[in-house]
């Protein structure tokens, strides 16, 4: 149970961060962020797409707000009120690749023991933490149909969030200087450990992005596709930045999506994709 310890410090930081965004209805677009760069989406790589979205639907009432599709990918886009979103990503051709054990995008719920019990009584993968262990937090971590461990967390008096997007990283500070650099960043709360380095970044209004190294998993194979988008409404100054870290990149056209799009790398590899947002 020490791993379950190691993830109360990442859960209860989220928590002080979570930030209440403005109700509108799901599937209109989310308001208009007045930071130039925030987080979209959590973007996680699945494979099933129907059974994956039912999960997500069935477990936490989220609704598809939006749908993507081409020849090499299938693309809904979950979301709550407002706020940011969880993009469920199935490339038609990739391999499944082995997931973390650790969490990659967090939830808040006020209805914790429900969905809970929602988890438990679907025979989903769920831990919940223990009162020892989380104080007066309520935390579980659950697992997606496609293996995604995803942290839940109990906030009274606010709706459903997407609060995070949580990458996993081999160098901290590698990646900490990367966002810094490429979106001007802000490092936040920090914890360290003899078993995990973590940063919370805030990239701007609404969700963080959480870096997070982990020090007893050997680093795993990464996905060409994208974990996370991010808009910014400084596209050509971000893409000169990008160009420049000498990481690579590649540019992405979408017939549904009028926007200038890139998937760059970080320094672990992963896809980072990057969105242009019209004033």
């Amino acid at each position: 149970m020490n791993r379950c310890i190691e993830l109360f410090a990442t859960l209860a930081l989220a928590s002080l961060l979570g930030t209440a965004t403005a109700q509108a209805p799901a599937t209109s677009a989310p308001a208009k962020p007045t930071t130039p760069h925030n987080i979209g989406s959590a973007k996680l790589i699945i494979g099933a797409v129907k059974q994956n979205q039912a999960f997500y639907e069935k477990m936490f009432g989220m609704q598809e707000v939006a749908h993507y599709q081409s020849e090499t990918y299938d693309e809904p886009i979950m979301g709550f009120d407002g706020g940011a979103r969880i993009a469920l990503f199935s490339p038609k051709a990739a391999p499944a690749l082995k997931k973390s054990q650790f969490p990659v995008a967090l939830i808040y719920t006020p209805e914790f023991d429900a969905v809970v019990k929602r988890i438990e009584a679907a025979k989903h993968p769920i831990l919940r933490l223990p009162a020892a262990q989380s104080g007066a937090f309520k935390i579980a971590i659950a697992r997606d149909p496609s293996g995604n461990a995803i942290e839940i967390f109990s906030r009274e008096g606010k709706g459903y969030e997407v609060g995070g997007s949580k990458l996993i990283v081999d160098d901290r500070q590698k990646a900490e200087d990367f966002f810094v650099r490429i979106l001007g960043a802000k490092p936040g709360e920090r914890y360290q450990t003899a078993a995990y380095d973590e940063v919370i970044m805030n990239v701007g209004e609404g969700a963080f992005l959480a870096l997070f190294q982990p020090k007893n998993e050997e680093p795993l194979p990464k996905s060409p596709s994208p974990v996370v988008a991010i808009y910014t409404s400084e596209f050509d100054a971000v893409l000169k930045r990008v160009t420049e870290a000498g990481l690579g990149y590649r540019e992405v056209k979408s017939t549904q999506l009028k926007a200038r799009i890139i998937v760059a790398k970080d320094p672990a590899g992963n896809g980072i994709e990057i969105i242009s947002r019209a004033e």
